[in-house]
């Protein structure tokens, strides 16, 4: 089992504390003044509250986010950091790593319509790894922004932007989806790179802001 709720180990770690302490105020308090019948009862009780709490205390200790998160594991510390510090930049970069196992090159995973191959496995469980992909591609581009680089989404076949704009849309990127299709079809050419230039420069802290949002939103699926 593990805890990655921090309200939930407050809960528990809460409950555990109040129930060892009851324990001991029990055997503190109450035990030594009372009937030997009573007493032994009282005991019996102290006893059970101490080891209930500790046993709640153990079940927190197995339950820690000991298992690698894709985007919270810190390879120096060998621990997931709390997905509260969790940052644009260390998405970016892991993306950055992600993006490598799906293709060799940046010019080869838009030329291979990557983004197409949802349901095979090679996005995630659930593809969650997808619309994530599709914000990255785009992202990178505006990172690079150079010629060449809008070239790819200029020059890259309907079938790939058509799987782009489904991958964007998975994650409600309705308005997004639209925007390209009108930049992709109404371009003159490869070296008409002005509106999507435009568009997605424009739009980089709003596609910094989706990739982190995204990536919180479904962080317990990045294990």
């Amino acid at each position: 089992m593990k805890i990655n709720s921090k309200n939930t180990a407050i809960v528990l770690l809460t409950l555990a504390g109040v129930l060892i302490l009851g324990g001991i105020a029990l055997l503190l308090f109450l035990v030594p003044g009372a009937a030997t019948f009573f007493k032994v009862c009282l005991v019996i009780i102290s006893i059970l509250f101490i080891l209930m709490g500790l046993g709640l205390l153990y079940v927190l200790y197995l339950g820690r986010d000991n298992n690698a998160n894709f985007f919270l594991y810190d390879t120096k510390t060998q621990r997931n950091i709390p997905a509260e510090e969790l940052g644009f930049d260390r998405v970016n970069s892991r993306m950055s790593y992600f993006l490598t196992t799906l293709s060799t090159s940046q010019e080869k995973l838009w030329a291979d319509n990557i983004l197409a191959d949802n349901g095979t496995g090679r996005f995630g469980v659930n593809d969650v790894y997808r619309p994530l992909t599709a914000y990255k591609m785009l992202y990178d581009l505006v990172e690079l922004d150079r010629p060449e680089g809008w070239a790819l989404f200029l020059c890259a076949s309907p079938a790939t932007i058509d799987a782009l704009r489904d991958a964007l849309e998975e994650n409600g990127e309705e308005a997004m989806s639209k925007a390209l299709y009108h930049a992709y079809n109404s371009a003159s050419g490869r070296e008409d790179t002005e509106w999507i230039r435009d568009f997605l420069s424009g739009n980089a802290k709003y596609l910094r802001r989706r990739m982190l949002g995204y990536v919180q939103k479904n962080i317990e699926w990045f294990y």
